[in-house]
């Protein structure tokens, strides 16, 4: 997802997050609901003499949450990209700025190249001063051929 904010005509900023289909309410929904079937499953079987299935579906349990919970993390995470006349700023984080870097605009160069795989994304990239930074890590195809149109129109501009 790609939000784009033009302030003064001179700065131009990107936000760029991951889409988040569902809330974390709604995914402890899916895991509840999963986990419902999955218990009910295991006790049924439990009736019958295998009870060393409950501990596996509780395990079962844990594990999908903990994969929907750090796939939620995952697509929280922001990019954010600041271009003014001097510089370019990039910030990754999830509240606050976790890591910050800044270029000179006129030693950075903007790359994106993506095969003609239908099963890859792309490779986005800005890079200065022989260090190469990665962008748009959550998005999909169109949204990073999408980030790397604008971005490159920001900067001619």
């Amino acid at each position: 997802m790609i939000e784009i904010q033009a302030e003064n005509g001179k700065t131009t900023r990107v936000i760029v997050k991951g889409n988040q289909s569902m809330s974390w309410r709604a995914n402890l929904y899916l895991a509840a609901s999963l986990g419902f079937i999955c218990m009910g499953v295991a006790v049924a079987l439990a009736t019958f003499g295998l009870w060393m299935v409950i501990p596996f579906a509780g395990a079962e349990i844990a594990l999908i949450v903990a994969c929907l919970y750090l796939t939620l993390k995952r697509l929280s995470r922001k990019e954010v990209i600041t271009l003014n006349n001097e510089a370019i700023r990039l910030e990754w984080g999830y509240n606050q700025p976790d890591l910050t870097v800044n270029l000179p605009r006129q030693f950075s160069q903007l790359s994106y190249y993506c095969s003609d795989n239908i099963f890859e994304v792309g490779d986005l990239s800005v890079s200065a001063h022989g260090k190469r930074y990665v962008l748009g890590s959550s998005l999909n195809r169109e949204e990073k051929k999408a980030l790397y149109t604008e971005l490159q129109s920001a900067l001619k501009g």
